[in-house]
Parts: C-alpha cells; structure tokens; sequence
C-alpha cells in the first residue's frame, strides 16, 4: 500500500511530473519556442501586454483542463478495474 501512503504525505503530483519527452514534444516546444522569439519584436508595447494577458488565459484554461482530465482518467481507471474485479468474482461463483 505504499501509494497510498505517498498519496497521503503529498508526495504523489501527476502535475509536477518531469517524465521524459519525445522527440515530437521537443520539436513542438522548439517551434513554439523560434515562434515566439521572431513574433514578440513584431509587438507594440500595448500588444506585448495583451499578449502577456492572453497567454495567461491560455495556461489557466490549459491547469483546468488537465485537471480535468486527470480526475475523468483516474475515474475511469477505477470504474475499469471494478468491472475486472466485479466479473473475476462473478466467474469464480
């Protein structure tokens, strides 16, 4: 039961995660990255503020939906295993 345990300590959070990223992660990041640098000189100062309030927008909306996520995900998870086990002991009947 040590999940449990590091549930209960705080020490499970699939937010802060720092797994390995593929390839195509790197190069999405990296686009995104050469993007923003040729497009930010382009702005006013009065865009590069909106700008700044847009992006914000976009990473509160991004924390939400992947919370989202994770909570349908580990629903869904538990509901799977349940079906498993509800049919396993049916069977054994």
């Amino acid at each position: 039961m040590q999940i449990l345990e590091e549930l209960y300590l705080g020490d499970v959070r699939p937010s802060e995660r720092n797994g390995k990223r593929n390839a195509q992660y790197r190069k999405a990041l990296d686009d995104a990255i050469k993007a923003d640098d040729a497009f930010r000189p382009t702005l006013t100062e009065e865009q590069k503020k909106l700008f700044e309030v847009l992006l914000d927008a976009q990473r509160e909306l991004s924390i939400l939906t992947d919370a989202e996520t994770f909570i349908y995900s580990f629903r869904l998870g538990a509901k799977i295993m349940m079906d498993v086990l509800v049919d396993s002991a049916i069977n054994e009947i």
